[in-house]
């Protein structure tokens, strides 16, 4: 299993994803904190390889930071949207589920 790290690069107002000693993914985001709300502006992959699982992993790690910041989110960028859709899925499939013992 893979060891990302999610850091809020507030100076840049982007999300950046790490694996150990280089940049995976980058997600741009607008704050309101007047309205308390954010926008996930803009999704990149900046490592190829991988380049869904990443964009997977920022996204439930981002929306995971918002929601623990309570903030009111908006999600324009379909790169952005597929990524959480991937990433909510991931989190609901009942493939890797063990059935309860009767």
């Amino acid at each position: 299993m893979n060891s990302y790290i999610l850091l809020n690069n507030r100076e840049a107002s982007k999300y950046d994803l790490y694996l150990p000693g280089r940049l995976v993914a980058a997600l741009h985001y607008y704050l309101d904190p007047a309205e308390h709300t954010m926008m996930f502006v803009y999704c990149e992959a900046i490592e190829k390889t991988e380049a869904n699982r990443h964009c997977r992993e920022l996204m439930r790690q981002a929306t995971e930071h918002t929601r623990n910041r309570r903030l009111e989110l908006t999600i324009p960028c379909p790169i952005a949207r597929r990524g959480l859709q991937e990433a909510l899925a991931e989190v609901t499939s009942t493939d890797d589920l063990v059935p309860a013992e009767r």
